[in-house]
């Protein structure tokens, strides 16, 4: 399946899940890729952001990402933003974005992941929003109209809950599994397929694939606040 011509696609992340994502895109036919990354690329993390080589150590990631991606396909349009997203900063990045733009949000950030489905609703900016940790991992597809991340989750865990991923680790072929997913996700979605609204979760020990499809819920302070728009 290919992404056609002129198919953008947003990527917030360009770490574990990010770099699978990118590759998965550029493989699909994706005319033009936004990058946004604010780190560098760190040897510990090698082992999951399969992007970068040890040259790249020390290197802002969107930057390396951008070489990286050009080399597979020259004609790709790349835009590398080296950016720490938040409250102040993202709606006027979405805002910006040309009409038919793919999100896929791939930090490691729950609050960010949160407010980037918000966002994504409120500006109906079609949205895949992935996570992963030890061999752990879930993907959903969220779009008007469809159960968004807010009708499964609610909400972000408090912060003292939080488990960063430089505490708990993560798989890099779990990481790559769920990355590949979410760039197949978009795709599907610039396609125009009925993926949204659903979520799909693996535990890459056993394999097994977990599906839940929920009604959106009526009260969601995200999309029921959009369905009603």
């Amino acid at each position: 399946m290919s992404a056609g011509p002129g198919g953008h696609y947003l990527v917030l992340g360009a770490g574990g899940l990010g770099c699978p994502a990118l590759l998965g895109l550029v493989s699909a036919g994706a005319a033009a890729i936004t990058i946004v990354d604010h780190d560098v690329v760190d040897a510990s993390n090698l082992q999951r952001q399969v992007l970068y080589t040890t040259a790249d150590v020390g290197m802002a990631k969107v930057d390396a990402a951008k070489v990286r991606l050009r080399s597979r396909d020259p004609r790709l349009h790349v835009r590398a933003l080296r950016l720490r997203l938040d409250a102040t900063n993202l709606a006027p990045l979405l805002a910006e974005q040309p009409p038919g733009t793919i999100v896929l949000e791939c930090s490691d950030a729950p609050d960010l992941k949160f407010m980037v489905n918000d966002t994504c609703l409120a500006g109906q900016l079609p949205l895949v929003v992935g996570g992963v940790q030890r061999w752990r991992g879930q993907v959903q597809a969220v779009q008007r109209g469809h159960a968004c991340l807010r009708c499964m989750f609610e909400g972000p865990p408090p912060t003292e809950l939080q488990e960063p991923c430089s505490l708990v680790g993560v798989m890099g072929a779990a990481a790559g599994l769920l990355g590949f997913w979410m760039a197949q996700l978009a795709v599907a979605l610039h396609a125009g397929e009925p993926v949204a609204g659903t979520l799909w979760a693996i535990d890459t020990r056993t394999l097994l694939p977990q599906q839940m499809r929920p009604r959106p819920r009526p009260d969601c302070p995200a999309c029921g606040a959009a369905r009603s728009t």
